[in-house]
This record gives structure tokens, C-alpha cells and sequence, in this order.
């Protein structure tokens, strides 16, 4: 198996026992272009060889062929091929690996095929044959076809001879038009006499460049004819120019002179020494010298016309006063070829005072003073002014009715400011040199500075480096001329004003002084009356525009959870470099969805809304000029998880709802506030106003004599009540020991105002108001008894008196009817008064009021029955 990489293209060879040998690959990375011919083409007759001695070969007419035109080959297989002896094989055609239609095949049999391609249109191409033998195609043999075009007959032949050492003769052409073929050139000469009608002796000198030939002195004679030809010719032709006859000292080229110096002469007239490069037997006298010269700063060459040469000196004259020149010279023999220029030298011409007037322009301002003014006065050269001189000094003057001269400012820059003197109206501006001083400039200062201003003012571009300037002319008054001003706006540097003046019937200008691309000019208006000046219209511009140089940064100026409010600042004019026309604001978030906004200049702030809540979102801006945008870097931002009005929305109906509810439930607490007091401070009983004191056994009642009305003004507040244990047959004095007792025991319960005490299981009644002796009787129910102590209630203040009592079996509170009065009781009459020891230890110094048995008689009862029971147990 053997394959070749050419062109990209893969041709396999499958030699089997047809050539006996093994499979050969070409590295991938090689092509026609940087694969080396000679090795194709070796491996290509190596298998053309082994093919064709066996079995067949392609033939063609010829492998160079005209680009475009068509190809015939034929393809046959040997007899002496007895691989394909009785096999059933057909013949194919490729071209660079590509299958060619069978259409395009003729005779075809199994032994031959011919091939006719009919247009032939790539510049190297690979034909070849094969063999389909089962389904596999098999190469028999392959050719190389190259394509390309016949010379083209050589034009414009052009000869010179340099006598510089080493001497040549060198000619140029035109090879017309690229043949695709390898080309060779032959310079032909012969030298004749005559006119070239007579020639001997040809020579050919081959060329190795493909335009020029150079021949060496040995082989050409100077001050002779010769009759010179070049001829092309490739694989599928020759062409020859036409013939020239020339001298080889009429082609002669000098080498470029040497300016020396440069001195002034006279008045206007400079001097230009040179030394020519030439051999020394060349005569001078037959050598022409051109030169040429321009003011320092120009563009644009001046050239003269030529002149003989009669030594190594020129002389221009009509030059401009104390004006540097540059100056070049190029020289040539005879008829012969004009030099290279020369390198340029300088010279400078005499001075002399300046001459012409000044194209001038002011402006005025307030001065420090309320009746002074100041004025900036602008100038500049006009077109009939000539400085005459270099370090041109200006000084700005007005004079008085004698003459005298009054200076009010000297500068060499082109602009000055002073204060208007009063009365004077007209000031005078001159330049001075060394030379000498120009005729005076007048300016005069108009007072009317407000008239009428034009009706409007437009701008179109030139170049990079100039402007157009257009606009309407006033309506009503006559215009004498306009002053165009501009200025570069600039947030850095001054405003230095540029003008330029303009006759009255014109509407239109170009303005190219100081005009830069990417910066923002200011233009202006001004258009001149007889008696003043009239308001301007202004107009910015650019002449060339391109993107901004710098981006403002975001900022976030307010954000909720849907929205975000962005602002940013202004570009600074020195870095717009063009006119800022929109701000698009480009939004992602993390999911990968964007927007953006688009906002026109001068607006600097934008809201992005129907944002996601609790969100990070990335923003950056783009800013666009005419001419070309720039992003800027991007901001990071996160969205709240509520805004200012969803919080708004929820917190105001809540406290909404809030307040009429506090008002609802004041109003009910103010209007029910006697149910209010009872649920918070419920009513506790008063055992000293209980309705017990007034009930006693109808037996005690015949007991008790009926006393007037006495009352007791003193307070009784009972807060404790202690249990008492009272024996029947206790004398007195044992009945205040049980007292104190009862005191001891009611002083541990203190905190407990309803604590209960030992209960009591019987109760003492008499019988009959006649039988005063005692009578039992057994109680279900348990009645318990508390002591009476000096605690307040719920901090409030204790009462002075306190009393010691007990409670009947009757519920006490089960009644709630108001108790009478101590005053009321009969029984609180004959109480004695004495010091309470259960109350000293809590309050010394206080008086404790103490009731005897009588003030009790329920209790007394008891007593006597738990006496007379004991009296009957056994």
C-alpha cells in the first residue's frame, strides 16, 4: 500500500503483487506547498516505474498547459500486464484525489480509456489512473499537469549608466502580467553605429530579477550606440520588447550633490554653494543643476528652473525679509538623468521692519472697578502682513490729541488684555523687529456690542484637520464682516481663542488653524456693524469623532426589591472625544437572563424595575458617541427582600388596625369602666362592717339594756382573723393567756388575709331569754375561724385600731350588705381599751384596742357550753 500526501489530497496505491512493495506514507503536515518538488516528484516516478513496466501509463500532450484551457490524457494497460488477465476491471479517472465524471471519458474499453478535461483551471494539478478491480480501485499510473500563462512582452525598458566606480549600465522594464510559470528574463545588446541601422557583436546577458539586469563596465563601451532588447520566456513561450538605441553617455545618472553652505548676499537673495560627485575627466560645463526651496514649516516645494552650471554656486533671489528657507539641488549631464535630490540645507535672508497690517479682534469685560472695563485684544498676521524678521515684538498704544504715545501693554504673543482708559475709543497695535517697526494697526472699541446676532449656525467636516462653518445672516441691519471664534472647551486647560475674519457677503468658511480630531471646539459668530458688534451664535463641534476614553462608574442611588435606582456622572470633555449621544445599561442575573436601558445624553440616572427580590444582579453601562461606544466595569447589587412601599402597604393598615383598636377598647373601658374596676380589683368584705355584729341569740338580746344612741366616730378595719380555743370553765385571766395564744397562732397565717384556722364543731345557744343556762348544738357543717391582724391590704396603709374577734357558723360572706357602723353596735360600747401584744411586734408603739367576751356573745356561748360539757364528762 503506498500513499502520497499532495495538496491535502490522498492517492493510495495498492501494489498487492503488482509492484512487490510496502505501504509508504508522506508526514500529514507536508503539501505541494512546503513539501519539496523533488521528493514528489521522485516518489512519483518511482511508482510511475514500477507501475509501467508491468501494466500501463498515462499519457498526455503536455504537462505545462495555458491556465483555462483543456486537457486531453490517455490511460492504457499493457499486455504484458498479466495481473488483469481475465478479470472483469473498469478504468477511472481523479484529479488531486477528486473523482472526474464519466462523461467526460471517451473511448473507454477495458484496456484503455482516454480523458478529455475541458477546462483546466487550477495552476498544479495530479492526474491519474485507476483500475477498479472488485470494488477497490488500484493506481496505475499518475502525472503532474502544471498551469499558467505565456510572457507577456516586456514594456517601458528604460537604461542608465552610473559612473560612480564601479561603473554599470543597468536597465528596467515591465514584465506585464504574472504568468504562473517560472519566467526567465535576457538582456540583449548590440552595439551598432549609424542610428543602430548598422549592429555587430550580440551579447546576452541572462537576468536573475524578473524587472531589471545590470551589465558590468567590461562589457560596454562608453560614448558608443548600442541597440538594447530584453526577452521573456517560460515553458509555453517567448516574448521579446521592442528596441531601443542609445549612447551610454546619454543615460548617464549622477550621483545626488552635497550642499555645502547656505550665505546670505543681498537684500532678498541667498547664495547656495554645492560640490558635484563625478568623476574628475566629466566636464562640468556640460552638467545642469535644478533647485528647489520652501519657507521652514511648509508643505509645498518651490522648484526653479534649471540652470548650467558654471562653477559650485546658485544664487536665488526674491526672497522674503528675515525668512528661513530650506533648500535642495539635484544636477544632471547632458541629456542624461537628473540626480537624486540632495539633502537639504537651511539659510536665513536678511531683516527688515515688518510690513502690512493686522487682522485684529476684542472682546471686553468687566473690570475691578464698576466704571472700568477691560479689554482682550486678539491678532494675528494678515495675508499682506510679512514679519520680515524673527522675535517680532507687539506693542498696543492709543494716543492724545498731541500725539504722545501712551503704551498699554507689550507682548510678543499674539494676544493681550488692558483697561479701557476713559474716553478713548480707538487704540493702535504695531510690530517691531530689529529691522525696524510696521505701520500702526488700528482698533477701534466700539461701545454697541449687543446689536442684532445671526439667525443661526451650522458645522460639516472638511478633514481631521479643518471645519466648515455655515450660517444665516442677520435680517435687519446692513453686516460690514464677520469674525469667526473658536476655542478647544476643555475642563483642564484655558479657553485660547482662535479667529478669523470674513467679508460681509460671506456665508460660509473654512476653519483649518489649530483644528485636532477627538476634541470639542466651541464655535462662534460675530457679525460686524458700522457703528459695533451684534450677539453671537455659537455651535460645538468635532472633526473627527471616535469612542469615549474613559466610562463613569455606577452608583446605586436607592434599591428595593424590585426596582434599583442607578445614577452616574458626567464624562469629562477632555476624554468624550466626541458627543456623548446615549448610556445603555446592560443588567444579568444569575441565572443568566438579561436586559438592558437605553438613556439619552444629558439624562444620568435610570431605574431598573421588575427585578426579582433578595436577587444579586451584575450591571455595567456602555457609553456611545457618534463614532464608536465603550463598557465600563461592572457593579454588583442585591435587590432587598421587600421595597420601601410593599413595607409601606403592610406596616400602615396594621397600625391602622392597631389604633382603632385601642381607641374601640378605650371607649369600652372608659364607658363600662365600673365592670372594668370590678373584674381588676374584685370588692373583698370587711369582717369589721359584717353583717354579724347585729345578729345575736334571742336569749343575749333580754340581756342587753337599751342605751341611747352612741357613735363610736373611731374606724374598725379587720384584715385577720385568728382561732381561738376557748374553755368552757377558763376564769378570766386564763382567758387572755388564750387570747395571746390565738395572737401567736393568727401571726403565722399573717400573709394569708382568708387563712383558716382550727375548726370549731360546736356552737353555744341558750334556749329561752328566761333560762340563761346553756344549750348545745351540733353543727354539720365545719365553720372555721381566722384571727384579725394589723396587715394592709395590697400595700395599702395600715389602720391605727385593731381589733380581735371571732366569726359566727353564719357564713360571712354570704351577706353583702353593708355592716353598721361601730357607732351602731351596742356592743363595741363597753369595750375596754388595752394594749395588744400580738400587734407590738408588729408596730411598737401603736395601742391595740382589745374586746372582752361580752362584745361576742356567740362566742361567749361556746365557751360556756364547751365548760358545762366538760363539767358532764365523767
Amino acid at each position: 500500500m503506498l500513499t502520497f500526501q499532495l495538496e491535502q489530497s490522498s492517492i493510495q496505491l495498492d501494489t498487492l503483487a503488482l509492484l512487490g512493495v510496502k505501504r509508504y506514507c508522506l508526514p500529514e503536515h507536508h503539501s505541494s506547498e512546503n513539501f519539496p518538488i523533488e521528493v514528489v516528484q521522485v516518489l512519483l516516478n518511482t511508482a510511475k516505474g514500477l507501475a509501467t513496466s508491468q501494466c500501463g501509463e498515462v499519457s498526455i500532450e503536455s504537462p505545462v498547459v495555458v491556465l483555462g484551457s483543456s486537457v486531453t490524457a490517455s490511460c492504457e494497460i499493457g499486455d504484458n500486464c498479466t495481473f488483469f488477465d481475465g478479470q472483469d476491471i473498469q478504468i477511472e479517472w481523479r484529479l488531486n484525489d477528486d473523482l472526474i465524471s464519466k462523461s467526460q471519458y471517451t473511448n473507454q474499453s477495458s484496456r484503455k480509456s482516454n480523458l478529455t478535461i475541458p477546462c483546466f483551471n487550477t495552476t498544479q494539478g495530479y492526474l491519474s489512473c485507476f483500475v477498479v478491480l472488485h470494488g477497490q480501485a488500484q493506481l496505475v499510473d499518475v502525472i503532474q499537469i502544471t498551469a499558467g500563462y505565456p510572457p507577456s512582452k516586456p514594456s517601458d525598458l528604460n537604461c542608465k549608466t552610473n559612473l560612480t566606480e564601479p561603473v554599470t549600465f543597468s536597465c528596467t522594464w515591465n514584465p506585464g502580467r504574472e504568468t504562473n510559470l517560472p519566467t526567465q528574463f535576457t538582456l540583449h545588446k548590440k552595439d551598432s553605429w549609424l542610428s543602430c541601422t548598422k549592429s555587430f557583436g550580440t551579447v546576452s546577458i541572462p537576468c536573475k530579477g524578473g524587472h531589471s539586469c545590470t551589465i558590468l563596465r567590461k562589457d560596454f563601451h562608453l560614448y558608443h550606440e548600442m541597440e538594447i532588447s530584453v526577452t521573456a520566456h517560460n515553458a509555453l513561450g517567448n516574448n521579446t520588447s521592442e528596441s531601443i538605441c542609445l549612447d551610454s553617455m546619454d543615460v548617464v545618472k549622477l550621483d545626488p550633490p552635497i550642499i555645502v553652505s547656505v550665505e546670505t548676499s543681498q537684500d532678498k537673495c541667498l547664495e547656495i554653494e554645492m560640490e558635484m560627485r563625478k568623476p574628475e575627466w566629466l566636464p562640468a560645463n556640460k552638467c545642469s543643476a535644478k533647485l528647489r526651496y520652501k519657507q521652514a514649516g511648509d508643505l509645498q516645494w518651490t522648484v526653479e528652473q534649471p540652470k548650467k552650471m558654471g562653477g559650485g554656486t546658485l544664487r536665488q533671489c526674491g526672497l522674503l525679509h528675515g525668512t528661513e528657507y530650506q533648500f535642495q539641488v539635484q544636477v544632471t549631464f547632458g541629456a542624461g538623468h537628473w540626480s537624486e535630490w540632495s539633502i537639504e540645507k537651511t539659510g536665513c535672508t536678511h531683516e527688515s521692519a515688518p510690513s502690512g497690517k493686522l487682522d485684529v479682534w476684542w472682546k471686553v469685560r468687566a473690570g475691578e472697578s464698576e466704571r472700568s472695563t477691560q479689554v482682550q485684544l486678539f491678532w494675528k498676521p494678515a495675508n499682506q502682513f510679512r514679519a520680515n524678521g524673527k522675535n517680532l515684538l507687539y506693542t498696543v498704544f492709543f494716543q492724545t490729541s498731541t500725539g504722545i504715545r501712551n503704551p498699554l501693554c507689550s507682548t510678543s504673543e499674539l494676544h493681550c488684555a488692558f483697561l479701557q482708559p476713559e474716553h478713548v475709543n480707538r487704540v493702535y497695535i504695531t510690530a517691531s523687529n530689529t529691522a525696524g517697526e510696521s505701520v500702526p494697526t488700528e482698533v477701534c472699541l466700539y461701545k454697541k456690542r449687543a446689536l442684532e446676532s445671526p439667525v443661526s449656525i451650522s458645522t460639516s467636516l472638511s478633514d481631521d484637520h479643518s471645519l466648515w462653518i455655515q450660517w444665516e445672516a442677520p435680517k435687519s441691519l446692513p453686516v460690514t464682516g464677520y469674525v469667526i471664534e473658536w476655542c478647544v472647551v476643555s475642563e483642564t486647560l484655558p479657553c485660547r481663542i482662535f479667529f478669523t475674519l470674513v467679508q460681509h457677503n460671506c456665508i460660509k468658511t473654512l476653519i483649518t488653524e489649530n483644528i485636532e480630531p477627538f476634541k470639542c471646539y466651541k464655535i462662534s459668530v460675530y457679525p460686524k456693524y458700522k457703528d459695533g458688534f451684534g450677539l453671537p451664535v455659537s455651535v460645538e463641534a468635532y472633526s473627527k469623532q471616535r469612542a469615549p476614553s474613559k466610562v463613569p462608574k455606577l452608583k446605586v442611588e436607592d434599591i428595593g426589591g424590585s426596582y434599583a435606582e442607578l445614577a452616574w456622572d458626567s464624562v469629562p470633555v477632555d476624554e468624550r472625544n466626541g458627543f456623548i449621544r446615549r448610556y445603555t445599561i446592560f443588567y444579568s442575573d444569575k441565572e443568566g437572563k438579561t436586559g438592558m436601558r437605553v438613556v439619552d445624553a444629558p439624562e444620568m440616572r435610570v431605574t431598573l424595575e421588575n427585578l426579582k427580590p433578595s436577587s444579586e444582579y451584575k450591571a455595567f453601562i456602555m457609553v456611545s458617541t457618534d463614532a464608536g461606544s465603550l463598557n465600563g466595569t461592572v457593579l454588583t447589587l442585591s435587590t432587598t427582600i421587600l421595597d420601601h412601599w410593599s413595607v409601606i402597604s403592610t406596616i400602615l393598615p396594621a397600625c391602622i388596625g392597631l389604633t382603632l383598636f385601642l381607641l374601640i377598647t378605650a371607649s369600652a373601658c372608659f364607658i363600662k369602666h365600673d365592670n372594668l374596676k370590678l373584674n381588676i380589683w374584685p370588692m373583698v368584705p370587711d369582717p369589721a362592717n359584717s353583717s354579724i355584729c347585729k345578729w345575736t341569740p334571742p336569749s343575749t338580746q333580754k340581756m342587753i339594756p337599751r342605751l341611747p344612741d352612741i357613735k363610736d366616730l373611731s374606724t374598725s378595719n379587720f384584715s385577720k382573723v385568728s382561732v381561738l380555743d376557748v374553755s368552757a370553765k377558763m376564769p378570766e385571766e386564763k382567758d387572755q393567756k388564750q387570747i395571746g395564744k390565738a395572737e401567736e397562732a393568727g401571726s403565722r397565717s399573717r400573709g394569708n388575709s382568708s387563712g383558716l384556722g382550727e375548726s370549731i364543731q360546736d356552737s353555744v345557744f341558750y334556749s329561752s331569754s328566761d333560762d340563761m343556762s346553756p344549750r348545745a348544738y351540733q353543727n354539720t357543717p365545719r365553720v372555721e375561724y381566722s384571727s384579725v391582724v394589723c396587715n394592709g391590704y395590697k400595700g395599702q396603709q395600715n389602720p391605727k385600731y385593731k381589733y380581735l374577734r371571732s366569726d359566727s357558723t353564719q357564713p360571712l360572706l354570704h351577706d353583702l350588705s353593708p355592716s353598721p357602723n361601730q357607732c351602731e353596735n351596742i356592743w363595741f360600747q363597753a369595750a375596754k381599751e388595752e394594749v395588744s401584744k400580738a400587734c407590738q411586734d408588729e408596730e411598737p408603739g401603736e395601742k391595740v384596742r382589745i374586746t372582752s367576751w361580752d362584745d361576742f356573745p356567740l362566742l361567749r356561748g361556746l365557751m360556756i357550753n364547751e365548760e358545762a360539757e366538760k363539767d358532764s364528762a365523767p
